[in-house]
């Protein structure tokens, strides 16, 4: 019976077994395996499992049949090329292996390199992708897709790992774990999984022991040396694999999982070499922790699984070129390590180095390590060893070996450890990830063409004993040091101790004085410790003085210690350091007075004296200046408030000055003419001191102004000048007696000399006008504009402020119907009035302006602008007035300086300012509309011979005011003597494609008649005058466009022939059509045009409201120009 229950037993741990690995197999989660009740169920129960087994095995086949029919379709959503890697590259060069365009030996690798480049290039070709260049891009993936490409369900899931917030540890796969990634046969440290281990707790987690498990179709001995990594730091030493399981185990623990924080773990291991075509990962079975693991967390969990590649990877043999068995004393940048990495194959990423230190130094012995590769830093300085161990991190900008040989080295400051032992080294393969650029996989390196063993120094390096070294600080003062001064830092200086500890028990202070007869030493000196005073305050002779310590001062190894110096400014009999000598403060150490802390010794040298600056003894000192920012003025009687003067006090560099007394001194004259002088400060105005309503020759103010040593203060002299004052000079003056004390020694400063300020003179305030620089150009201007500006004007002051009231503006009679309203400007205001029309004999109408406040500043120039409002032609403007604007000279005009003293009349008081003093300037035509001419460029610029030639093209646009009309139109014509237009009854204006009727003149003699009459053939230059037979009329806001044809004829290439519209009208005329036109053929005017403005008649050519082209808008104008062309 026992055996028959043995029997059973191992039927049915078979059968549990193999449902096991088909439930693994398959991901299935729901297996429940039943338990039995007697010996009599055994049959059922071992049938009901092999059902479920059979249930599995189909899920299985399904699966397996699912991959298989998938096995080459790829879901790609980004664009590769060179350089990329991941399973979307994988998928990608398995896809091309079934298509037979990758034929690599290796298989797929997951990395882009030029091979799957080539094999690309090929599958593009083969079906029609353009360009074939190997790049997989938008235009590959949708021909993927066309030849019947498909995205296959993910393999397996990737879970996404939300942080924690609440229970204790929680352990997941990470969402990047790796998962098909090709890995390579012989490689280092390839990456098996990634895990996430979490705490929700309000404690930190130490995780003591991990146990994983080997899954895959791979052997043991695959995973060569497996390690525990957190991102570039490893956390474990090497674990072997046997029977498919590794583990790792620290009482102390592995790593900690702060509370309420995670800690990504990755599994890496070495690949053996010859494994290619095996696939490996690793499972989580267990974790051990003082923490409870969460509810949450089913155990195993499987990571990805990998392939392996018989890919040629790169090689980097490493050789150890550093110090060995060498005896270094303490200092700044030693070299600790140094090896040469000769990088073969592939050019291969430097992304992390760790170096583990052997020897006997503590942690912080060594400090600011730097990483050198080929002379330049790379990375971060590491502050000093961890546990032994230094890492730096280079992976987020990894530095590229190109092949070759290549020089890598540690420097660090080397501040402890005297007759300790230091043996930095690359101590394993796994401590170097290297990682080939081609295929993306970390490299095993070599030592010395061998398999690698520690890259060290074949004897350990012994740091020498302990040094001191003392410096003057950087920061040690300088400069001057007041008469009577005490407790002065007279010099800073540092300590540094290197290798260990040094204690030292006394130094010795000197002092030098120079300019000083017999010994005389420094009073009180005393001995500060960062800060802190040390031994007794004792008087130092001028041969020295030794200071003892103690235990007090102990210099510490790798650290800076500031020394100060203090003592008064005074001998040691108390007498005070005479002005203008120069002193210094020396220190000083005997090798009798130091020990090191870890050798006991003393010092090998002493310190002899290292000085501080050298520093002038200086009495305290006040100076004045005149104040460069205000120069000499002129400035009016009657003025308030004037400024009488400008200057400057300033403290010496010894110490700061507590001015008590400042004395303005006046002439008996100038006295006479101020009243309520008062002193100000330059910066805000705050008045200092008290006002002197009725000054005198000396004016003595008591204020209360505290300078800090080296400040400046500017003070300015106020007063009013009282009116009907003499006409002449002013000149105040800063007594000698001006000064205070010193801040801290108290003794008394002044000045020591009168200084004399600025140079006021009383004149007399003057206001200038004159037609201004920006005086408007002259134009033609529609009628109703608004705003329309007519005349500019400048006024510039001299000696005061002026403020002008009243001014009356003068528009002619002629243009003055045409205004409604005038208007002045000035920056900051504006004032309008109405014009009032003249009666009688007067020949203009003025708008005279009261209470305005226009001003002038002191000695600047204002703009004044007068623009003017027009009225409509239907309200009354006439076509064809002229308006301009003239100032009036001596009526309606008022200005009046600060002073109150008014003019009331312009410069010369008779004297008009009028727009258009200056030709071309300040006229204003008024029209209901105006026309716009510009050039319309021609189909060619060559000339040829032939009939109905375009010699010109020009375009005539009226404004959106109201059409405009024009009757004649003079081309001037120039050009070479071998061009021929033809008779000018060949010569036609087309518009629009057809003929504008008209007649252009003709000549009838060789010479010139009336004028410049019709073009004459024999003649270089000339006109061609067009008189229309009708009105040619061009819409408001429209344009026509006019073309001139001819005959032409030339005799070489280059012969040219220039064709323009001429402005040689300079004045206004508006008549009848008839008095304009004066002689047909003049070619003066070149344009006569209408604005077609006429009410009381309907226009016509026999309306007043025809005119020439003055001021025409463009004009002149060049409409043709041709070049013969054989």
């Amino acid at each position: 019976m026992n055996s028959i229950k043995h029997k059973t037993a191992r039927k049915i741990t078979s059968v549990l077994l193999s449902a096991t690995t088909m439930v693994w197999l398959a991901g299935a989660s729901a297996f429940v395996p039943m338990v039995a009740s007697a010996d009599a169920a055994t049959d059922a129960l071992i049938a009901s499992l092999q059902a479920q087994i059979a249930s599995l095995m189909a899920q299985v086949a399904a699966l397996a049949g699912s991959q298989s029919s998938q096995s080459v379709a790829c879901s790609f959503t980004r664009d590769l090329t060179i350089n990329a890697s991941g399973p979307d590259v994988t998928c990608l060069q398995n896809y091309l292996t079934s298509t037979g365009h990758f034929t690599f030996s290796g298989g797929a690798t997951g990395f882009f390199g030029t091979i799957t480049r080539g094999a690309v290039a090929q599958w593009q070709a083969a079906n029609g992708v353009v360009p074939a260049v190997g790049y997989f891009g938008a235009i590959s993936r949708a021909k993927y897709m066309s030849l019947g490409g498909s995205t296959p369900p993910p393999f397996p899931p990737t879970p996404t790992f939300v942080p924690v917030t609440g229970g204790t540890l929680r352990v997941q796969l990470a969402s990047d774990s790796p998962n098909n990634v090709a890995l390579v046969a012989g490689q280092a440290i390839g990456e098996l999984a990634r895990f996430v281990f979490s705490n929700g707790s309000t404690a930190p987690v130490k995780v003591t022991g991990l146990n994983f498990k080997r899954i895959g179709s791979s052997g043991d001995s695959t995973l060569a040396n497996v390690y525990l990594y957190n991102g570039a730091v490893r956390l474990t030493d090497a674990a072997g694999v046997s029977s498919t399981l590794f583990s790792y185990n620290n009482t102390a623990g592995i790593f900690d999982v702060p509370a309420g924080g995670v800690v990504v773990v990755s599994v890496r291991t070495d690949i053996l070499a010859g494994t290619a075509g095996q696939q490996v990962g690793a499972q989580l079975v267990s974790v051990v922790s003082n923490g409870t693991l969460d509810s949450s967390v089913l155990l195993p969990i499987n990571g990805g699984l990998q392939s392996i590649s018989s890919a040629a990877i790169g090689t980097v043999d490493f050789n150890y070129t550093g110090p060995s068995a060498a005896t270094e004393n303490p200092g700044s940048d030693i070299r600790v390590f140094e090896a040469s990495a000769v990088v073969s194959t592939h050019a291969v990423n430097l992304e992390t180095v760790a170096f583990e230190n052997r020897g006997t130094t503590d942690d912080g012995d060594i400090t600011n390590l730097k990483l050198y590769v080929g002379g330049v830093q790379v990375g971060p300085t590491v502050a000093q060893f961890v546990n032994k161990r230094a890492t730096f991190d280079l992976s987020s900008a990894p530095v590229r070996l190109e092949t070759g040989t290549r020089l890598i080295k540690v420097m660090g400051d080397v501040v402890g450890g005297s007759s300790f032992t230091y043996d930095i080294q690359i101590r394993r393969a796994a401590d170097v990830r290297l990682v080939d650029v081609e295929l993306g996989q970390p490299i095993l390196s070599t030592n010395d063409a061998a398999a690698f063993t520690a890259v060290a120094a074949a004897a350990a390096n012994t740091v020498a004993a302990g040094t001191l070294s003392v410096v003057r600080a950087a920061g040690s003062p300088g400069g001057s040091v007041a008469v009577s001064s005490t407790n002065v830092l007279w010099g800073t200086f540092e300590f540094r101790a290197a290798g260990e500890d040094i204690k030292i028990e006394a130094v010795t202070v000197d002092v030098d004085v120079d300019g000083t007869t017999g010994p005389a030493g420094m009073d009180n000196g005393k001995v500060f410790l960062d800060g802190v005073q040390i031994g007794s305050t004792a008087d130092v002779a001028a041969a020295g003085t030794e200071f003892t310590f103690g235990s007090s001062f102990i210099a510490k190894a790798g650290k800076i210690m500031k020394v100060d110096i203090y003592g008064d400014a005074k001998t040691t009999a108390g007498v005070d350091y005479v002005n203008g000598t120069t002193t210094d403060v020396g220190i000083s150490v005997a090798t009798a007075d130091t020990e090191r802390m870890n050798s006991g010794t003393a010092i090998t040298s002493a310190i002899t004296e290292v000085e501080g600056l050298s520093r002038s003894i200086s009495a305290s000192s006040v100076t004045v200046n005149k104040f460069s920012g205000y120069g000499d003025q002129t400035l009016i009687s009657g003025t308030n408030n004037a400024r009488l003067g400008s200057f400057t006090l300033s403290a010496g560099s010894t110490e700061g000055i507590n001015v008590n007394t400042i004395v303005v001194n006046l002439t008996t004259a100038n006295a006479a003419s101020i009243t309520d002088l008062v002193l100000k400060n330059n910066v805000g105005g705050a008045q200092i001191g008290s006002t002197k309503p009725s000054p005198s020759t000396d004016n003595t103010f008591s204020v209360n102004l505290a300078l800090a040593k080296s400040e400046t203060i500017t003070i300015d002299v106020y007063g009013n000048v009282k009116s009907g004052a003499n006409i002449g000079t002013m000149v105040a003056t800063i007594d000698s007696t001006t000064g205070g004390t010193g801040a801290v020694t108290g003794q008394t400063a002044t000045v020591g000399s009168d200084k004399d300020l600025q140079t006021i003179t009383l004149g007399t305030a003057v206001l200038t006008g004159a037609v201004g620089s920006n005086n408007p150009n002259s134009s033609n201007v529609i009628a109703g504009q608004s705003d329309v500006l007519v005349g500019s004007f400048d006024f510039t002051a001299q000696y005061s402020d002026f403020v002008v009231s009243k001014l009356k503006v003068k528009i002619p009679m002629n243009g003055a119907t045409s205004v409604s309203l005038v208007k002045l400007k000035w920056t900051g205001g504006e004032a309008s009035q109405v014009l009032a029309l003249s009666s009688g004999a007067q020949t203009h109408a003025t708008a005279t302006f009261t209470g305005l406040t226009f001003p002038i500043a002191k000695n600047t120039t204002a703009k004044l602008d007068v623009y003017v409002n027009l009225t409509t032609i239907a309200d009354g403007a006439s076509t064809g007035r002229s308006i301009t604007v003239a100032l009036d000279g001596n009526e309606g005009y008022s200005a009046k300086d600060t002073a109150d003293n008014e003019d009331t009349g312009l410069t010369g008081n008779t004297t008009d300012y009028s727009s258009d003093a200056t030709a071309g300037k300040g006229v204003k035509i008024v029209r209901k509309s105006v026309p716009t001419l510009s050039q319309v460029a021609l189909d060619s610029s060559a000339l040829t011979a032939g009939t109905d030639k375009v010699l010109a093209r020009v375009a005539v646009a009226a404004d959106s005011a109201g059409a405009v009309g024009w009757k004649y139109m003079s081309f001037t014509v120039n050009k070479s003597a071998g061009v021929t237009i033809g008779a000018t009854s060949t010569v036609k204006l087309y518009q629009g494609g057809v003929v504008v009727p008209g007649n252009f003149a003709t000549s009838t003699a060789t010479g010139v008649v009336g004028g410049l009459e019709a073009f004459n053939a024999a003649l270089t230059s000339g006109n061609l005058v067009f008189e229309a037979t009708t009105e040619e009329q061009v819409g408001a806001g429209s344009s026509k466009t006019y073309e001139l044809r001819g005959t032409t004829a030339f005799d070489t290439d280059g012969d040219n022939l220039d064709i323009s519209i001429a402005n040689p009208t300079t004045s206004v005329s508006t008549d009848i059509y008839a008095t304009v036109l004066g002689t047909f053929g003049d070619a003066t005017p070149s344009l006569i045009w209408t604005d077609r403005s006429s009410i009381t008649t309907v226009h016509s050519e026999a309306t007043s409201d025809w005119t020439n082209d003055y001021l025409v808008k463009t004009l002149p104008l060049t409409v043709g120009s041709k070049v013969g062309n054989l």
